[in-house]
C-alpha cells in the first residue's frame, strides 16, 4: 500500500497508467473533483462517500458514484486494479482506522495500489 501526506493525484494517475491499470475505486470521493480527473485520463471511476449531498453532486458530474462508509464498502473482493482513499482516515480511532485499511485492501485485486491520503 502506497501512503501519501500530501493529495498526490497526478504520479497516482501517471503509476496507473504505467501499470496497465484503467479502472479505480476513490474512496470518500467528495464531490467528485478527483473522478473528473481520473476519466479525463482515461480511467474508469467509481466512487463512494458516506455524504447523500455530495454522491448527488458527483452524480450530477456524470461520474458513477455511490453513497457507502469506508468501513462497508458495497464491492466485492478483489474487484479494483487500484484505489485511491482521500481523507478515508480522517478523525478515526485507530481500530477504526485499521477497519478501513482491511476494506480497502478486501476490494482491490491483489498486488494493486492502494493510495491512503492522510489530512
Amino acid at each position: 500500500m502506497t501512503l501519501l501526506t500530501e493529495t498526490s493525484l497526478e504520479p497516482f494517475i501517471a503509476l496507473l497508467k504505467a501499470q496497465g491499470r484503467h479502472a479505480v475505486l476513490d474512496v470518500c470521493c467528495g464531490p467528485g473533483d478527483d473522478g473528473l480527473r481520473f476519466v479525463q485520463a482515461g480511467i474508469h471511476y467509481t466512487g463512494v462517500d458516506p455524504s447523500d449531498g455530495n454522491v448527488r453532486y458527483a452524480m450530477a458530474r456524470r461520474l458513477s458514484v455511490s453513497v457507502a462508509a469506508p468501513t462497508r464498502l458495497p464491492f466485492a473482493a478483489n474487484t479494483f486494479p487500484a484505489v485511491w482513499a482521500v481523507q478515508s482516515l480522517e478523525g478515526l480511532t485507530a481500530d477504526q482506522a485499521d477497519d478501513v485499511v482491511r476494506e480497502l485492501e478486501r476490494v482491490a485485486e491483489p498486488g494493486a495500489p492502494i493510495a491512503v491520503v492522510l489530512p
